[in-house]
């Protein structure tokens, strides 16, 4: 018998565990028909209404709560042997459901109760849980993932950007500042004139120049933001407004500056951060709209994203996740949204840790949630502010730089250990990635142990071989982003050179060494968007093949070729494991037992198409928490 101590342990244990671990847990206590109804319906008693109060309740009411379930479930009539106490209120089955459960990687069905799902296996099982009001879907070998989870992208940059004017697409210098005088004449009543995106690789290791632009704009600020999104090609009436001129202190030497022709005068181009401080008190900053905003986080769900990693807005946290809180709160807001603090000067950090806190305490709500804080902790190649081991090809007295030093930032990991709040690193160097390695293990040191944060390096376009075992070593998390992989952004090579250029984007090391690996759109724009960026199977078409997708079978595979990634790991690093990142993998990430039944149903098999028709399998139907939230079942 299952004695009441036993029971209330079951429970509590049950509110936070997959089915197995309930069994292998507690098989010598949970024995015969009681066992099995303890088993089946933990689910239930767990679903998300009840699960917040069920957490707080004492031994005794959890015991309670328990017994009274299990009694109406052992009252509840039977339509069979081995059958559910209680009908779901959905079951697919005749499915292929890919399920991310190394324990039982496919199954024929899914019956899904209150939100969770209570049974995964074959069809005559799943029958077992239908009674007259189970809604029943036969799928006819659709294939079904889990929900998918964009573990880096920013909702807020995307939909700020709309307003901005585009300039065309091309390397040709006089075009690009013929399109700025043509916005000027067009909109002379604009007090500043913010476009994109400008081609890294149209220009030389000094970068534009602020007189091209004062030539066709000399009366009104100019502000373009490059292909990379991490430079600015400014006007000299900017740089006036500004107050920046040949003694102005460049926010971080190496990473965020200006720069600068023999005499100290800024040239009119400025790398990472170092524009953002001064275009805040210009006024300048995203203007998003509700509306606006939900068409983009629509567009991800429509393509199977349930839920996503907000990696920050620079200084314009407030002005986007009012907006996401306004959503939030209307029941609006279609996917779980995780936000974040994002440091991105030096003299942001001590503050960092009451900022997050402000953030979750004035906007986090149902959906929307604060637990990571993001440090933009070097830059990128293209621009060469990443901070590499070696110097860089273009200026070989250069290495890059990083926002803050490894000393500070093992001490910050420290502080975050003590609040249990996560890391999230931009590291694109090979060197980036090494001092953040060493902080984690010498916080681990520090610590005893394992920390209480989760720390994720997102990028790592560069990594040297020493450093690929210690991720799973040390419990990080490798973020990465697919549709980089074909060759998307140019200017790398110039800056690198030939052979470090060839040696980026490898993610197959990482795999290989058992380290966690996520998967990600990072895209930054409005274009992007427009261009499918966004999109996972876009993404994982170009991880697999090592190909853009424009150019199909003919497109330059970028080498080395062994980095075609298998879909199998891609599927992986898009549901369980950015579950993991997220800290959700208890509920999220697998389609199993007792888990959330956020589930991607689509309308051809991912693993069965032309791998140059990845990027066109589409859901003909997304679930969250059981409910459809795009398409429609059968």
């Amino acid at each position: 018998m299952l004695s009441s101590g036993a029971l209330t342990s079951t429970m509590l244990y049950a509110a936070i565990a997959p089915q197995a671990a309930l069994r292998s847990t507690f098989g010598e206590t949970l024995e015969g028909p009681l066992a099995e109804i303890v088993v089946r319906n933990w689910g239930a008693l767990t679903a998300p209404r009840l699960r917040g109060v069920t957490m707080r309740l004492r031994p005794g009411m959890i015991a309670a709560l328990a017994a009274a379930q299990l009694l109406g479930c052992q009252g509840a009539p039977r339509t069979g042997g081995d059958t559910a106490a209680r009908p779901a209120d959905t079951v697919l089955s005749q499915a292929r459901i890919y399920t991310v459960d190394a324990a039982r990687p496919w199954a024929e069905a899914v019956a899904i109760k209150d939100g969770a799902i209570v049974y995964v296996g074959d069809d005559a099982g799943a029958e077992a849980w239908a009674g007259p009001g189970t809604r029943r879907h036969r799928l006819v070998h659709n294939l079904v993932l889990p929900g998918l989870v964009d573990a880096h992208t920013h909702p807020g940059l995307v939909t700020g950007s709309s307003d901005i004017f585009l300039l065309p697409r091309t390397t040709d210098r006089r075009e690009l500042i013929a399109a700025v005088a043509r916005q000027a004449r067009s909109h002379p009543d604009l007090p500043i004139l913010v476009g994109g995106y400008w081609p890294v690789a149209a220009f030389d290791a000094g970068g534009p120049r602020k007189e091209d632009l004062d030539r066709v704009v000399p009366d009104r600020p100019v502000v373009l933001f490059d292909d990379s999104g991490h430079s600015q090609w400014v006007n000299s009436r900017t740089l006036r407004m500004m107050g920046v001129d040949r003694h102005t202190p460049d926010p971080v030497p190496g990473l965020s500056y200006f720069a600068r022709k023999p005499d100290g005068e800024p040239t009119g181009w400025a790398k990472e951060m170092a524009i953002r401080p001064f275009l805040q008190k210009m006024g300048y900053g995203p203007r998003l709209t509700p509306d606006r905003t939900q068409e983009f986080l629509d567009y991800l769900v429509s393509k199977g994203v349930t839920t996503l990693y907000d990696a920050g807005n620079g200084l314009d946290a407030d002005a986007v996740y009012s907006v996401m809180a306004r959503l939030d709160r209307e029941g609006r807001l279609p996917l779980r949204y995780e936000g974040t603090y994002h440091v991105i000067l030096p003299d942001q950090v001590p503050g960092a840790i009451d900022e997050l806190k402000r953030l979750r305490r004035t906007y986090g709500g149902a959906r929307l949630r604060f637990n990571t804080i993001k440090i933009h902790f070097d830059g990128v190649s293209e621009i060469g502010t990443s901070s590499v081991l070696e110097p860089f090809a273009s200026d070989p007295k250069s290495r890059g730089g990083t926002v803050i030093s490894g000393d500070a930032l093992r001490d910050f990991i420290l502080r975050l250990h003590e609040e249990r709040i996560d890391l999230h690193l931009h590291t694109v160097g090979d060197a980036a990635a090494r001092t953040a390695l060493d902080a984690v293990e010498k916080a681990r040191a520090l610590a005893g142990g394992a920390l209480n944060t989760r720390v994720t390096l997102c990028h790592l376009e560069l990594l040297a071989d020493a450093d690929v075992p210690r991720f799973k070593r040390l419990g990080v998390v490798a973020d990465v982003t697919p549709h980089w992989n074909g060759g998307y952004f140019q200017g790398a090579e110039a800056t690198l050179g030939r052979e470090r250029y060839n040696r980026m984007y490898r993610v197959q090391p990482l795999l290989d060494s058992g380290a966690t690996v996520t998967f990600s759109s990072d895209i930054t724009d409005f274009i992007e968007w427009k261009d499918g960026r966004a999109n996972p199977f876009f993404g994982m078409q170009i991880a697999h093949n090592r190909q853009e997708v424009a150019g199909g079978k003919s497109a330059p595979i970028r080498p080395p070729e062994s980095e075609r990634l298998r879909l199998e790991d891609l599927v992986k690093g898009y549901t369980l494991n950015g579950a993991y990142q997220l800290r959700l993998d208890r509920t999220l990430g697998s389609i199993e037992v007792g888990k959330t039944a956020d589930l991607v149903v689509l309308d051809r098999n991912l693993f069965e198409v032309d791998r140059y028709a990845i990027h066109d399998v589409t859901p003909i139907a997304v679930l969250v928490e059981g409910r459809v939230v795009h398409g429609g079942l059968p």
